[in-house]
């Protein structure tokens, strides 16, 4: 026996069913919660000679304007940042693969190793006095220093570089980069695994 009313109701519960349902099709989803990353217990290390490279491919557009390509630069060892007297084999190789980079890309690099005006100390690369520098430019006709720092923090490394006038002690062009702290890195800087 069929109660009056009830067909009703039914069908009113499957029509506010089906229109619920239309409407929650028609709504946007609703907004994703964006992922927390989590600290990396040993971060990724990234390829040291392609940073070197990538900062100076960025410097010589900034060069573009304020320096020919046939002026020679000086490189000068990267140092580290907490003691100006202080490098390691990392600040040497960087030092190094930034000038190669540059005579890639049209630049008169000044070979370090045989100025004799550099202060030269066994293991830490040379260094330049500043007293020198007017000395250097004139002798030499070098135009600019290629110079870097580089800081050491738990996870990274943070380098520095930045083309010098030697004229006025300009910047003509700077570029940091980081370095994930790999175990190529830690013996670069001496410290142990």
């Amino acid at each position: 026996m069929k109660r009056p009313g009830t067909t009703v109701v039914v069908a009113g519960i499957l029509t506010g069913t089906l229109l619920a349902g239309a409407g929650c099709a028609s709504r946007p989803p609703p907004e994703t919660m964006p992922l927390v990353s989590q600290p990396m217990t040993q971060p990724m290390p990234q390829d040291l000679t392609e940073s070197a490279y990538a900062a100076v491919d960025i410097m010589v557009q900034e060069l573009e304007e304020r320096m020919m390509p046939q002026q020679t630069i000086l490189p000068v060892t990267f140092v580290n940042l907490d003691n100006l007297e202080e490098t390691s084999s990392l600040g040497r190789l960087i030092a190094r693969q930034m000038a190669s980079r540059f005579t890639q890309r049209g630049y008169s690099m000044m070979e370090v190793k045989v100025r004799k005006d550099l202060v030269i100390r066994k293991d830490e690369g040379e260094f330049i006095l500043s007293r020198e520098i007017e000395k250097i430019g004139q002798e030499h006709k070098a135009k600019a220093l290629l110079v870097g720092s580089y800081t050491v923090a738990q996870n990274r490394i943070f380098v520095n570089a930045q083309i010098i006038r030697l004229k006025d002690k300009v910047a003509l062009a700077s570029r940091d980069f980081s370095l994930g702290m790999g175990s190529d890195i830690r013996h670069l800087l001496g410290k142990p695994l």
